[in-house]
């Protein structure tokens, strides 16, 4: 078998970049009404969101433009500035489509559950849609070199 990426493609990017403009209406919004209204603290608080939105963008834009190449090998991850990590074949234990919720959405994402017993999310594979064709088959192909691996 060949080596195989998985990414996001240039729609799944998009609709990240329109999830980044949200949260940071929302943030500035709070920021805003934090500096209009009296009190002390002001900056504190100003400085506080700022420092969430931060780090929350960070882990967004990472969502976003993370990649996986998948080979014969093992598992390859690249998370821009964050780094990435190696998994070899030999060392996955389960592989897993995992649901999440949130207030006022819910996404699912791929995990990786190794032999340590910790789980590690696959870049370029995460979805909010219940029947993704595109997702299932990101998970397929996982599945397709794990299998081919342990023979």
């Amino acid at each position: 078998m060949a080596e195989d990426w998985i990414v996001l493609d240039v729609a799944e990017r998009r609709k990240n970049w329109w999830v980044v403009g949200y949260f940071t209406t929302i943030c500035v919004a709070v920021a805003v009404a934090v500096a209009v209204s009296a009190g002390s603290g002001v900056l504190w608080w100003v400085f506080s969101i700022a420092g969430a939105w931060i780090m929350a963008i960070g882990y967004i834009i990472n969502r976003g433009y993370g990649r996986t190449l998948v080979t014969p090998e093992g598992i390859f991850t690249f998370n821009g500035v964050l780094g990435g990590k190696v998994i070899r074949w030999a060392d996955v234990v389960d592989i897993e489509k995992r649901h999440h919720t949130a207030r006022s959405s819910s996404w699912w994402d791929l995990r990786v559950t190794v032999t340590s017993g910790s789980s590690l999310a696959i870049p370029g594979a995460f979805t909010s849609k219940l029947n993704d064709e595109k997702f299932d088959a990101k998970l397929a192909l996982l599945h397709q070199y794990w299998r081919q691996a342990n023979r």
